[in-house]
């Protein structure tokens, strides 16, 4: 599985660091999540196969004279099948189902996510979200209310933009890690731990392999 692949043990200690790190210099607490992909898009596989069967019409009717109603049938069931199949394709997938369905699917997902793994709980209201959907190569990260009154969303977007660009290299566990020190140089920035004071760690710091 994908996420096996991405993130062997080495990678994940790696990115528990970064966590440490981020949040050793502030009041923060980060949790990273990953998930596959955060809807089934279904739409997709159906769509590449209606466009399969219409392929095979077409190329019945150039390559036959006089089709039968069997011929055709039978194109259109094989080739309507091998679009289903080619619709499971990531970058197939990707495309048919759109981003903007994948936009929405992604945050509704991260949204999920965020109250799921008790970002909302933390005494201050510092939780952090940093999420990734590897197969859409999206990204979010989300702060609690005490994060987002004084950082909001704009200050996160180059965490967001490194881990959708390590995502698309191959590489989500590096993006992971580049994003995770980047939301904590923002925390250490707006909400440093100043007086030297002992912060409780509320939520772990192991990446979160969601399903």
């Amino acid at each position: 599985m994908a996420l096996d692949r991405h993130f062997p043990k080495q990678t994940q200690e790696r990115i528990a660091a970064a966590v440490r790190r981020a949040e050793s210099a502030s009041t923060g607490q980060v949790v990273p999540v990953v998930v596959e992909r955060s809807e089934p898009y279904e739409e997709a596989r159906w769509i590449a196969a209606v466009i399969g069967a219409a392929l095979a019409t077409a190329l019945v009717e150039m390559g036959l004279r006089d089709p039968t109603v069997s011929e055709v049938l039978v194109f259109q069931l094989l080739l309507g099948v091998v679009g289903w199949f080619t619709g499971r394709l990531a970058p197939v997938e990707r495309l048919l189902a759109g981003r903007r369905h994948q936009r929405e699917a992604v945050a509704g997902r991260a949204e999920q996510a965020f109250f799921e793994h008790g970002l909302h709980q933390t005494r201050e209201g510092t939780g952090v979200l940093i999420f990734a959907s590897l197969r859409e190569h999206r990204a979010v990260v989300i702060g609690d209310r005490g994060i987002h009154a004084r950082v909001g969303d704009a200050e996160w977007q180059r965490a967001v933009d490194a881990l959708v660009d390590g995502m698309r290299r191959g590489s989500p566990g590096q993006g992971f890690e580049a994003a995770i020190d980047l939301v904590g140089a923002r925390l250490a920035e707006h909400f440093p731990r100043g007086d030297g004071r002992p912060v409780a760690n509320e939520l772990p710091d192991a990446l979160n392999r969601d399903r």
